[in-house]
């Protein structure tokens, strides 16, 4: 279980982390999730010098590069002391949680600075539904759409399954369809490099697992899996409608007239 702290900053004023899979292949995510705190929050701040979160270098087991790029981060958010809101469920586990064990025999000093960045860091539904109070989206799309969801290994621990489903649920035409697998998906970030076959054949587990709901989305707070996911679909032959959570709210709010 990836438990954020306790003890987490909240306020109205956020920076936005963007993440590397939306800088580089999920932009509409991005920007569907900042439209969204335009929305719901006070002020939105992008620090540009922004890079990763560190996590697949922590996840190959080197740590001295994962605190630098950790580092890295929490200067580049160092100019306000506001929550960090990320749309990645496993990019937020990484600051929030596995960073201080990176940090672990570093100093005190060091690791007081990082488990207090930690304490700054949200996935974006958890935030929207645990902080800002959203308790439901006014948006809308087709009748009957069906919209299976997928919560990523990371986000289990954390408010954020509980918050993505009520969001999903909250918007009017859809029904939510759940589906016999929660187990692992198989991407893992760096484990699908190491151990290509078993990650592809967790994959097709849990991508057929999935489609046999008959979903007409598949959502998730995390675009790793989502990616992942559409790749193994693809070379199946299997149509595999994926979303990233902010994608499909956005999309839904302004089919309801509310963005």
């Amino acid at each position: 279980m990836f438990t954020p702290p306790d003890d987490r900053v909240v306020g109205r004023r956020v920076n936005f982390m963007a993440t590397c899979l939306c800088d580089s292949i999920f932009s509409e995510a991005a920007i569907s999730s900042v439209k969204l705190l335009k929305k719901y929050a006070d002020s939105v701040v992008f620090p540009e010098n922004q890079t990763c979160c560190g996590q697949p270098a922590f996840n190959s087991g080197d740590f001295a590069s994962a605190r630098k790029v950790v580092l890295s981060t929490i200067e580049a958010f160092s100019g306000n002391d506001w929550p960090v809101v990320v749309p990645s469920a496993s990019c937020a586990a990484m600051l929030y949680h596995s960073a201080p064990e990176a940090f672990k025999g570093e100093g005190s000093s060091v690791l007081s600075r990082v488990e207090d960045f930690s304490k700054r860091v949200w996935e974006l539904c958890d935030y929207l539904v645990n902080v800002l109070g959203v308790g439901g989206l006014d948006g809308k799309l087709p009748a009957n759409t069906r919209v299976a969801i997928h919560n990523s290994c990371h986000s289990k621990g954390s408010g954020t399954p509980g918050a993505l489903r009520r969001l999903v649920s909250s918007i009017d035409g859809v029904e939510v369809v759940d589906f016999k697998s929660d187990s692992c998906c198989g991407f893992g970030g760096t484990f699908s490099v190491v151990f290509p076959q078993i990650s592809s054949e967790m994959g097709k587990a849990k991508v057929e697992a999935i489609m046999s709901a008959s979903p007409d989305v598949v959502v998730s707070a995390d675009t790793s899996c989502l990616l992942h996911q559409k790749g193994i679909a693809d070379k199946l032959g299997i149509k595999y409608p994926a979303k990233h959570a902010a994608t499909l709210f956005f999309e839904a709010l302004k089919n309801g007239g509310n963005i």
